[in-house]
């Protein structure tokens, strides 16, 4: 038995709960520096004078890091733990933040491009880290809640910095945003050094000659019996084979196949909607403050609808439960569009909208974990995710040349809603296939003949 199968099983304890609220709380910072150029980018366009292409360049720049950290960074967690990671990451993130401000008309948006590849790729690896350290630490009652209040925390980073730090932009000018996420991104790599656990799976590999002894204090705080000997590795193909080439052949490397193709789509739609739903209405109405009251919709509506669908999930399951929601997004996004920038219609579609499209973080973050072997998982989330960002490398640069090209709400949001079908059927796909992979394991086997030849 591995080390983490009797852990979800069991009353959850102290130490659990702190694992699950440290982890959210980083992605709580993920969710404001991903969001911040959402609410920040009027206020760059025009202190810049840039056009909707080159703004685009600097909203892709977050993305190109995070797939850089999610394929090329996180990987590197299976290797030197994942709490060691999730300082390293915390720290990436403060020194992005801290280039963005050393932008002015004078340099170009360059210094902000780069700034946010290097927030990115603090934001690419944290997250596939703290993804794996929920999967383990969590509650198997409370999962499916749980992995959607992590996505969740997403929107309530955006929620909160659009509510508290976008309003001061108009009088402390965009670099205000900037500062803040530095400060806190410094000090939740305190935090993370001194208050984050380190992976149960990865201490019971023994890939540190103190594993056992660790493995054991963990075990202590969260009232356990201590192991006299580390359990045995459930990654031995893993050990042969290498992480890589576990996560892209046999049956896992179809379900990984499936996983990117759909989280790549999903992605194309997710970040058309949130770079361009902000600023498009707030340039057709002129007012660049109504990009934190879109973003603060934007939030609210995912909020809702992760947690939503975090309870519905743990009862209808949700490989099934995605799908149905991929559908709706779909059609609320294309409404956004169709409804027109008029407030307060366009706060309440893109509400809705995001009610239904925010589902899709959470769908992606609770199964992708699941499909790998212990010694694999943080090189095969990091793989999905981080391929996956090229969807939304590309959403906010095609998009703004979309715009350029004088493409109205209407045919934008229609066109780049629809590439959120593809992700529901790739999920419903994973779904079939598992499920046909799992009745043949347990078929019987047939009996043989009592009749001597």
């Amino acid at each position: 038995m591995r080390i983490t199968d009797h852990v979800p099983q069991e009353k959850m304890s102290g130490l659990q709960v702190r694992a699950i609220v440290i982890a959210i709380t980083l992605v709580v910072l993920d969710g404001y520096d991903v969001s911040l150029t959402s609410f920040a980018a009027p206020y760059i366009e025009k202190g810049f004078g840039v056009s909707k292409a080159e703004l685009g360049l600097v909203m892709s720049g977050a993305l190109i890091g995070m797939l850089l950290g999610s394929i090329i960074v996180a990987p590197l967690a299976d290797r030197v733990g994942r709490r060691n990671m999730g300082v390293i990451s915390t720290v990436t993130i403060a020194v992005g933040m801290f280039i963005g401000p050393f932008a002015t008309p004078e340099t170009g948006t360059w210094p902000l491009v780069v700034s946010r590849i290097v927030t990115g790729i603090g934001v690419g690896s944290l997250v596939a880290v703290v993804g794996v350290i929920l999967s383990e630490y969590t509650g198997k009652r409370v999962y499916a809640l749980v992995m959607a209040v992590y996505a969740a925390a997403i929107n309530i980073g955006g929620l909160l910095g659009s509510m508290i730090v976008g309003p001061m932009l108009d009088t402390r000018g965009w670099q205000f945003g900037w500062w803040i996420g530095f400060v806190l991104s410094a000090i939740a790599a305190v935090a993370t050094y001194a208050l984050l656990p380190e992976s149960l799976a990865w201490l019971s590999e023994g890939r540190r000659p103190d594993s056992l002894h660790r493995l054991n204090t963990l075990l202590a705080k969260m009232r356990r019996p201590a192991l006299t000997a580390l359990p045995a590795p459930d990654s031995t193909n893993v050990k042969v084979k290498g992480s890589l080439r576990t996560v892209f052949t046999g049956r896992t490397g179809f379900y990984t196949l499936l996983m990117i193709v759909g989280y790549v789509a999903y992605m194309l739609s997710f970040y058309f909607m949130t770079n361009w739903a902000p600023s498009s209405v707030a340039s057709a109405n002129d007012n660049p403050a109504l990009a934190p009251q879109l973003v603060t919709a934007f939030s609210i509506g995912g909020i809702l609808g992760n947690v939503l669908f975090g309870y519905l999930g743990g009862r209808i399951g949700i490989r099934l439960l995605a799908p149905v929601f991929l559908v709706l997004a779909t059609a609320t996004l294309s409404l956004f569009g169709i409804a027109g920038s008029g407030m307060p219609t366009a706060w309440w579609t893109l509400f809705a909208a995001s009610f239904f499209v925010c589902s899709g973080t959470a769908a992606f973050y609770a199964i992708v974990p699941t499909l790998y072997p212990t010694l694999a998982r943080s090189t095969g989330f990091g793989v999905v995710i981080g391929v996956g960002r090229f969807g939304g490398i590309a959403a906010p640069v095609i998009g703004g040349a979309a715009f350029d090209a004088g493409w109205g709400m209407a045919t934008a949001f229609t066109v780049f809603s629809l590439p959120m079908l593809i992700a529901g059927v790739c999920i419903l796909a994973l779904h079939l296939s598992q499920r046909r992979s799992d009745a043949a394991e347990v078929r019987p086997e047939p009996a043989l003949s009592g009749t001597s030849a």
